[in-house]
């Protein structure tokens, strides 16, 4: 059985991942949330916090990220960095410090955005940091073959508990609806079955890409 590592386990496409899959991959998790996660107070930002073992993984996903929405001239500098910190900064320190266990043929998962594709007012912290995540994921997949699989995917908005103040109620969630070319929201099983066919032996011949999910909202124009 294959060993993930999940970081950030309790974004709600993390969570739908281990519980549809937990019979076939020993899952991993690390959460400032401790209730889903296999360390106590864990840091994105600390390494001291990370889980420590000598158990080599299989594959990677690393989840943690933000929607910071708000117009340019309102956003302080401080925000930009928060933003980098843990989409950007986050993402490398646990890439540095846990690929010495990675067999080879690992798969490694970085969740972007569709920000990162598509120009949208207010998002520009978040395509900021979101883009870079993106730009990262593209080198490493040139510098790591044909050790690593280094693959993103980009989201747009879906149902979980960092959206759910844009889905407050049906008038929200119509309007966004209307926006997207398939008329729906994303679930989180959009995103997890997505990651299972990333993370297995099915996917060997694909890295480097920036696959959305979004119901065709990065590419079509209706």
């Amino acid at each position: 059985m294959k060993n993930i590592l999940i970081v950030g386990s309790n974004s709600a496409a993390a969570k739908r991942l281990v519980d549809d899959y937990k019979n076939d991959y020993n899952f991993i998790r690390l959460s400032r949330n401790e209730d889903e996660s296999d360390v106590n107070n864990f840091n994105i930002l600390n390494t001291d916090t990370y889980y420590k073992s000598e158990l080599k993984y299989d594959g990677l996903v690393y989840f943690p990220g933000s929607i910071n929405l708000k117009p340019f001239k309102s956003l302080k500098i401080e925000e930009f960095y928060s933003d980098i910190d843990i989409n950007v900064i986050g993402l490398i320190k646990v890439l540095k410090f846990y690929q010495p266990f990675l067999n080879s043929g690992s798969s490694l998962v970085f969740i972007s955005s569709v920000a990162s594709k598509v120009g949208m007012p207010f998002h520009s912290s978040v395509s900021l940091a979101k883009s870079a995540i993106v730009g990262l994921c593209s080198s490493l997949a040139a510098e790591f073959a044909p050790h690593f699989r280094v693959n993103c995917i980009s989201p747009s908005l879906f149902k979980s508990n960092m959206a759910s103040r844009f889905l407050r109620n049906s008038q929200m969630e119509e309007k966004i609806k209307n926006k997207n070319p398939m008329q729906k929201i994303g679930e989180p099983a959009d995103i997890a079955q997505l990651l299972n066919f990333l993370l297995s032996d099915n996917s060997k011949w694909i890295t480097g890409q920036n696959i959305s999910v979004d119901g065709g909202m990065s590419t079509l124009k209706l």
